[in-house]
């Protein structure tokens, strides 16, 4: 190969060597598609920005609007993705249902009186009257009377866990039906005694009622004055 041939081939070897560089140069200096969405936000904010400062500067005020608008974009578009992130992922609360709790059991009882002693056992009977709004029920009962009382009804001689007492309603304990047995006497009530009952509720407690030996309505004013001069206690005979 002559001088001339290798000068040649040099020379046209150079420009073929070089455009490969020149491709990838290009390539690198290519914007992405997020540098094109960018600057084309960028062009909205800038043409934005100067409608407000000319709009300002023909109203005379707000000079370097355009300034403060294109300072102040990423601070509102931050917390605009803040705000949106917060409201998917915050459950929306909601109220609570009304609810309305039910009046406690109000328990009293009236024309409470006792049977004639009978087999050593003497039944006592009253009208219980529950004016709440919830249901109760008479579980028990004592009295320095009997040592032991229990529940009853009719003539069966198996006795009752409890009794209930409807609310806003009322049981009544009276011979054939409901009643309260008391046996173990440690005294016999005879016609005028008066004895104290305690009657044991699931939800009121303990009540206490004097109950006279004798027809129902025959109980006074003097005769619960004499026997709460010994309550809890057998009074003197």
């Amino acid at each position: 190969m002559t001088d001339d041939q290798d000068r040649a081939g040099e020379l046209g070897a150079g420009p073929r060597a070089a455009e490969p560089q020149r491709a990838e140069q290009l390539t690198a200096e290519q914007p992405t598609a997020e540098q094109l969405t960018a600057d084309a936000e960028l062009e909205a904010l800038e043409r934005e920005a100067a409608e407000l400062e000319q709009r300002s500067a023909r109203r005379g005020g707000l000079p370097g609007a355009r300034r403060m608008l294109l300072l102040q974009a990423p601070v509102l578009i931050a917390v605009a993705v803040v705000l949106l992130l917060w409201s998917r992922g915050t459950p929306v609360a909601t109220a609570p249902a009304a609810t309305t709790a039910a009046a406690p059991a109000k328990v009293g009882m009236v024309n409470a009186y006792l049977t004639p002693p009978s087999d050593g056992t003497v039944r006592a009977y009253v009208v219980i009257r529950n004016n709440g709004g919830s249901p109760d029920r008479l579980v028990g009962a004592s009295s320095p009377w009997a040592t032991s009382i229990s529940l009853a009804q009719g003539s069966s001689p198996a006795s009752l866990p409890w009794i209930t007492v409807p609310a806003h309603g009322s049981v009544t304990l009276k011979p054939g039906g409901y009643s309260i047995v008391l046996s173990g006497l440690t005294r016999t009530p005879k016609a005028g005694d008066t004895i104290q009952l305690n009657l044991n509720f699931a939800s009121s407690g303990t009540v206490f009622v004097f109950a006279p030996e004798g027809p129902s309505g025959s109980l006074t004013v003097e005769d619960v004055m004499d026997a709460m001069k010994h309550m809890d206690k057998l009074p003197p005979q």
